[in-house]
């Protein structure tokens, strides 16, 4: 029985069937190595070739599949010299949809082992997806191919590049910043925002003081005895603040006062005999003179007793350690017990360290942030800088810097601590962030 012809047109709808049939199991894939088996195998239900390969330009294992091998060794022979072939496709693509190719396209450290490997008559497919290549698949057999087929397989070409394209993992998003374009524009930017002139600051340690406070010191020398007020507390003018050991001199002036009327006894009875005795007369002179050196040395112990209490000179705050600090403790002449300060009156004391320094301008600006308030900063501007440097009580050496206080609702209470920020002079970012490095080699390098 004959077996009669296929229409042409019977030909053309089967073969229409078969690239949509083999374009819905491209886009059925489930991954990448499902959609590599349907190029390399399934294509063959479309078009009949003896052997194909898909290739792709990556680093790692370019020959992702060979029809009729499940395992691939990427060091075979074999697959060696497919990748080469496929690579020199790949970069000597003219952006056509398809390419014939045979073994004398190639060069000739590719030709020799054409022979040995493949059928004489190949087909180039590239895959691209929006005018990139992502690789592309070798399709080999012994018969020449036609025009008709070569377009048709270029047209299931471009749904494999598009299902490819799909099913590969998706970038991360900051995978964009580390591209040569990317870090280009990143270095501009690291430069550009290096240059921005700021304002060069640092933190101290601060805390609110009296401003010119009265300073208590010892009248004479003695042993302080008692005190008559709490540190803090707020005194009037000439209220008693202390009192100093005082027996010793309460002794001498009650002697020198019985000295005292002694003397003006004698020089009363004298001058009552004076008047009939001539010798009476001229002994008066040395009794008045005496009496006068007793009276003076009462007046002075008195005025010793006086100061052995030592009062308010005006009404504030007075400042000054626990009071059993001082209770028993010897004084000398001029040394300093307590502050009165006026409440209404306070600023800012800081203490720079040496190595934080900074260039500070008479009226430059300082924020203050207060331990209990730090929500509440207070304005400040300096006023005064110490030339020298001075160990404070955490042995840290330090420059003392003063500044006066702006006009605030509620002035802060003398004793409150906290940590100050001085403002210097306009520099780079760059400076600003690498003063104390740089400093430290410097320093190192001996420059």
């Amino acid at each position: 029985m004959a077996v009669q012809s296929e229409d042409p047109q019977q030909r053309q709808l089967r073969g229409l069937a078969l690239l949509l049939q083999l374009q819905r199991k491209a886009r059925a894939a489930e991954d990448l190595a499902a959609l590599g088996f349907v190029i390399v195998n399934e294509s063959r239900s479309l078009v009949e070739y003896r052997q194909a390969a898909l290739w792709l330009d990556r680093p790692m294992q370019p020959v992702a599949a060979v029809s009729g091998i499940a395992q691939l060794d990427a060091q075979a022979p074999y697959i060696v010299w497919l990748n080469g072939v496929c690579r020199r496709q790949f970069q000597t693509d003219n952006n056509a949809v398809y390419q014939l190719l045979q073994a004398a396209d190639l060069p000739e450290s590719l030709q020799a082992e054409w022979q040995q490997w493949l059928p004489e008559f190949g087909l180039w497919l590239p895959l691209k997806v929006q005018g990139r290549t992502l690789g592309g698949w070798l399709l080999v057999r012994e018969q020449a191919w036609q025009e008709a087929e070569a377009v048709l397989l270029a047209e299931l070409s471009d749904a494999y590049a598009h299902a490819w394209q799909a099913l590969q993992p998706r970038k991360p998003w900051w995978r964009g910043l580390y591209t040569p374009a990317a870090l280009k524009r990143w270095a501009v930017a690291v430069i550009l925002l290096l240059l921005i002139p700021v304002r060069l600051s640092v933190l101290a340690p601060a805390e609110v003081i009296a401003a010119q406070p009265t300073v208590i010191r010892a009248p004479l020398e003695g042993v302080v005895d008692t005190f008559q007020i709490q540190p803090n507390q707020t005194v009037a003018a000439e209220q008693l603040l202390l009192t100093l050991e005082n027996t010793d001199i309460a002794n001498r002036l009650e002697v020198s006062r019985k000295v005292l009327a002694v003397a003006e006894a004698e020089y009363r009875k004298t001058a009552q005999q004076a008047m009939f005795d001539a010798d009476s007369k001229a002994e008066m002179t040395v009794l008045k003179g005496r009496m006068e050196q007793h009276a003076a040395e009462v007046e002075y112990l008195a005025e010793q007793l006086a100061r052995s209490q030592i009062k308010a000179p005006h009404a504030g705050v007075a400042i000054f350690s626990d009071v059993h600090d001082w209770i028993g403790r010897p004084v000398a002449l001029g040394e300093r017990i307590l502050n009165l300060a006026d409440p209404a009156r306070v600023e800012l004391e800081m203490r720079v360290p040496v190595a934080d320094f900074i260039e500070l301008a008479d009226g430059a600006e300082a924020v203050m942030f207060l331990n209990i308030d730090p929500q509440h900063p207070l304005d400040a501007r300096v006023y005064s800088l110490s030339y020298q440097a001075e160990l404070g009580p955490d042995q840290v050496l330090a420059y003392r810097v003063k500044a006066s206080l702006a006009d605030v609702e509620q002035l802060p209470r003398i004793g409150l601590k906290g940590t100050a920020k001085l403002y210097g002079q306009r520099v780079t970012l760059f400076y600003y962030l690498f003063r104390r490095p740089l400093s430290g080699v410097r320093q190192w390098l001996g420059l």
